[in-house]
């Protein structure tokens, strides 16, 4: 391969990482500003006052978007604020069918526990938006794929913070040494 060729494919290699580099650096900073107004949400209903809500129904239900079959937990409850009854939903993430092929296996298996273990009538403390008071959200955050997602979130932000560092390093140090060889070369 000529001198010329392996300018070019240096170039090019340095090109595809810088832009690589680039490109975890916005989504650095998409995911930098999801983790923000989860984190805000999460505070705010932290704040919320408390009651203790009864299971209407508590079971999974399936995803109507996507051609992939999917569950997640949905359940109603009812609870009382002063003299008015309210009735609200809370929800879980979704996980695929135990019929689609995933890793790790049997995802579905905690949230058939969780909803399970909460029949009709069973107690749950729920924050409540004063604003909206058939808006809830648990206390604790036993239900699978239900709680807090700002710790996740936080970890996407650090992968992202990481590889675009990691990458711009890279596209950095490699013009530095084709600079300092085509200096030499010509000098």
């Amino acid at each position: 391969m000529t001198t010329e060729g392996v300018a070019k494919r240096q170039v090019l290699w340095r090109g595809f990482v810088g832009l690589m580099g680039l490109f975890a650096g916005l989504c650095t900073i998409f995911a930098l500003v999801v983790t923000a107004g989860e984190a805000w949400k999460e505070h705010a209903q932290a704040r919320w006052p408390e009651v203790t809500a009864h299971v209407d129904r508590c079971g999974l239900d399936q995803t109507s978007s996507g051609r992939r079959e999917k569950y997640y937990i949905h359940c109603r409850l009812s609870y009382t604020v002063g003299s008015e009854q309210i009735a609200a939903n809370i929800y879980s993430s979704n996980v695929p069918s135990p019929a689609i092929w995933q890793y790790p296996p049997n995802q579905i298996g905690p949230l058939e526990q969780w909803a399970a273990e909460h029949p009709q009538g069973t107690p749950i403390v729920v924050h409540y938006d004063p604003a909206n008071h058939r808006k809830a959200a648990l206390v604790t955050t036993d239900m699978p794929l239900g709680g807090p997602r700002t710790p996740n979130n936080l970890k996407v932000l650090g992968v992202f913070a990481v590889a675009s560092v990691l990458l711009l390093t890279i596209a950095r140090i490699t013009r530095l040494r084709s600079d300092a060889v085509a200096a030499e070369s010509n000098g």
